[in-house]
């Protein structure tokens, strides 16, 4: 997946979603819950840096790309600053 710096991508919770190159599924569920418009959000060891935009609903998350970046499939996510909730 080819993403370019600017370019607006969504986060979802519905991991079953097949990517189209503008919304991407996530495994941590309670995403929408835990970041907030400014949070940054890190893909891939930090090769890919997103900054949320808005919490679209209770399941996605706009996010704006901030570097170009080519990603693969599973890739880790970082959110740096946020408590997140995992056993």
């Amino acid at each position: 997946l080819e993403l370019k710096a600017g370019q607006t991508l969504i986060l979802t919770t519905d991991y079953d979603h097949k990517s189209d190159g503008t919304k991407l599924g996530i495994t941590y569920g309670k995403l929408p819950q835990s970041v907030s418009v400014g949070n940054q959000i890190l893909i891939a060891d930090g090769s890919l840096v997103l900054e949320v935009a808005e919490v679209s609903s209770a399941t996605e998350v706009k996010c704006k790309v901030m570097n170009d970046c080519a990603i693969g499939e599973r890739k880790n996510c970082n959110l740096p600053g946020v408590v997140v909730d995992l056993p």
